[in-house]
């Protein structure tokens, strides 16, 4: 499959040049201020040439945005999810029961742990009158000529919040994940009547066990976007490598067979993960 380097934003953006930014991605500075606002971590581009990409990334850094530079290896290799089906604290560190195993996550490990809570709805904006890349062309050509198409629906699993614990072991990666409605909440001793509220009480020990800084918060509240059908022509679409454009569904489908087809919460949950792993 196709391999790519790619420049991850890693949010918040504060203080950002938005005059010297915004041509960068073929934006106005408009544009390109109201993207700066986008809180969860997403692709702002993606290139063959690892040098043309590592040179806009430096760029970027330049006009003070927050960017990370991953190989697209490294998206790919994220581990699928091991399900926790309950959980203890110990003193040396949480313990997740997985199907058939136990994982002990120690306090002193490097653990990043990425919290999703989404809201429900649809998001259909998108930005008028983007200046595009060539490589951005050659990405949706592919895409409009495999005649993809998706589907107007957010699946309602993916309004389902969970905490996703990454792990590195060995040069390796594991991913233990904590879903709202599958999990025993029953290891935080006191479980209270709603589900959301004991979630947010694993959340807060998390925080105090490995500290606040481990625990990535910014998937919370993110709005869902539906994956639009088939586009009439001359309809605007989303620009860039925002979730549900062409030039996003293309370059996943050139990454990995049926990576295209992941949805919103599980792609911006490893981008979260990697940004915080490659961060500048």
């Amino acid at each position: 499959m196709g391999h790519y380097t790619i420049v991850l934003s890693n949010p918040p953006q504060n203080g950002v040049d938005a005059e010297s930014a915004a041509p960068l991605l073929g934006l106005t500075p408009e544009q390109f201020t109201a993207k700066a606002r986008y809180i969860v971590p997403e692709i702002w581009f993606a290139h063959p040439d690892e040098g043309r990409a590592r040179e806009l990334a430096g760029a970027l850094q330049t006009a003070k945005c927050r960017v990370s530079v991953v190989d697209s290896s490294s998206l790919v290799a994220v581990p699928q999810r091991s399900r926790v089906r309950s959980f203890s604290f110990t003193e040396r560190g949480l313990v997740a029961h997985l199907d058939g195993e136990d994982a002990e996550v120690s306090y002193d490990q490097p653990v990043r742990a990425v919290f999703c809570r989404p809201r429900e709805g649809s998001e259909r904006t998108s930005l008028p009158g983007a200046r595009r890349s060539s490589s951005f062309f050659s990405i949706k050509d592919r895409l409009m000529e495999s005649g993809s198409t998706l589907t107007d629906v957010v699946p309602e699993e993916d309004t389902v919040p969970f905490l996703d614990i990454y792990m590195p072991v060995n040069g390796e990666v594991r991913r233990y994940t904590v879903q709202q409605n599958a999990v025993n909440f029953s290891g935080l001793g006191r479980v209270q009547p709603r589900a959301a509220s004991n979630m947010e009480a694993l959340v807060g020990s998390c925080e105090d066990r490995f500290g606040v800084d481990h625990v990535d918060k910014r998937l919370v509240g993110m709005r869902l976007r539906a994956r639009i059908a088939r586009r009439a022509p001359g309809a605007e679409h989303r620009r860039g490598f925002s979730f549900a454009s062409p030039g996003l569904l293309a370059l996943l489908a050139a990454l990995e067979q049926g990576l295209e087809r992941v949805s919103q919460p599980e792609l911006s949950t490893r981008l979260a993960f990697l940004a915080y792993r490659y961060a500048a």
